[in-house]
């Protein structure tokens, strides 16, 4: 089937262009102090994030061109590869901060977790619409869906990064229950999944610390200092912000100025009418995406385009819910924004996939109205 000739959803690919574009003057002004301390250039972040921005633009247009219903021919042939890789890493990444999450290529990294948040939901969308009669069965057609969410989670949680494991977790169970899954299988799965996870977590130090820190709000430890340096900034902003390049907390005061805390940094120097803005762009896109999923007439394109959506969503929601204190520090990055290549990229693929399929629903609107006016 080919879509490539309809109208594509441009109020979604102007919100992500608007997005990207606002992050080179972001990152900029958030990364310039720690480049010149380290890279002895202030430009240094800036100059290689936007390479990585033009290349993420051509990719959403040429991923667009692409039929999604390809993507649902070859979706246990992505998965399996994203899986293998995920096995791939954890015995020859690059290990940082005691997590083993990369696979290091020169001066380039790839993040298979990355990868696998919308690979995951791609096989999910393509075995929901082929099981769509027999979905509601738990050994036919629910085990065969738990069986790759679970081993997916279980492996990127296994680098560790809990994170990551539990926003696919959970959009992955998000998607299930817009289906035709039973929600009492639902209902057992997390009343089983979540002892699992409280004792997981126990085992790993880090995320223990993290959770006491945000919970005691110790003046203990770096997650302690990344909280309390991000409110600082965004209550230095105020309501207007203290103008484009002269945040404070980028001077080396809150560690990941330029990574996971770049809201901060975005609310310090542009204030609640900046940070509102951002958050706006994406709550409009995200409408979009949601809309999409709600109103296109095939069960394959109607839950990849909520899983892909939701994906978006979850990430703002975590990254921004981090930064303000509403969640303990987590790595999450903001989408479109924070600095980082393969997270940009696969994103960007998301988005050429979710116009591809918002193409398609154009051309439904489109005969339908034909079929009207004969």
């Amino acid at each position: 089937m080919n879509t490539t000739s309809h109208k594509r959803d441009v109020f979604i690919l102007l919100s992500v262009i608007a997005l990207m574009l606002f992050s080179i003057a972001a990152l900029y002004s958030a990364s310039s102090y720690y480049a010149m301390q380290t890279k002895g250039s202030a430009e240094y972040f800036a100059k290689t994030h936007i390479p990585k921005v033009i290349f993420a633009i051509i990719l959403i247009f040429m991923t667009a061109k692409v039929d999604y219903h390809l993507y649902s021919k070859y979706s246990k042939h992505l998965i399996w590869i994203t899986i293998i890789l995920l096995v791939l890493v954890l015995f020859f990444g690059t290990t940082k901060n005691n997590a083993t999450r990369w696979f290091q290529i020169l001066n380039f990294s790839f993040q298979p977790s990355d990868l696998a948040k919308y690979t995951l939901i791609i096989h999910l969308s393509h075995l929901l619409a082929k099981k769509k009669d027999y979905v509601h069965l738990f050994y036919k057609g629910y085990l065969p869906l738990l069986f790759y969410i679970i081993l997916v989670t279980l492996l990127i949680a296994l680098q560790p990064n809990l994170s990551t494991a539990i926003i696919i977790f959970c959009t992955s169970f998000a998607l299930l229950y817009i289906s035709n899954v039973k929600l009492k299988h639902l209902i057992i799965t997390f009343l089983i999944f979540i002892p699992l996870l409280i004792a997981f977590i126990s085992t790993k130090e880090y995320a223990v610390n993290r959770i006491m820190s945000y919970k005691s709000y110790s003046t203990n430890g770096k997650t302690h200092l990344q909280l309390e340096q991000a409110l600082i900034g965004l209550g230095n902003g105020g309501f207007v912000g203290v103008g484009p390049g002269n945040s404070f907390q980028k001077e080396l005061f809150l560690p990941e100025a330029y990574g996971d805390f770049i809201f901060a940094i975005v609310g310090e120097e542009y204030g609640f009418v900046g940070t509102a803005g951002v958050v706006l762009i994406f709550v409009f896109l995200i409408i979009r995406g949601f809309k999409i999923s709600k109103s296109i007439n095939d069960d394959f394109g109607k839950y990849l385009s909520f899983g892909i959506t939701l994906i978006i969503s979850a990430y703002v929601f975590v990254n921004s819910a981090v930064a303000t204190g509403i969640l303990p520090v987590t790595g999450v990055p903001m989408p479109f924004i924070s600095y980082g290549g393969t997270a940009l990229i696969i994103n960007s693929v998301g988005i050429g996939i979710l116009l591809n399929i918002s193409s398609q629903y154009n051309k439904q609107i489109k005969e339908n109205s034909i079929l009207k006016e004969e």
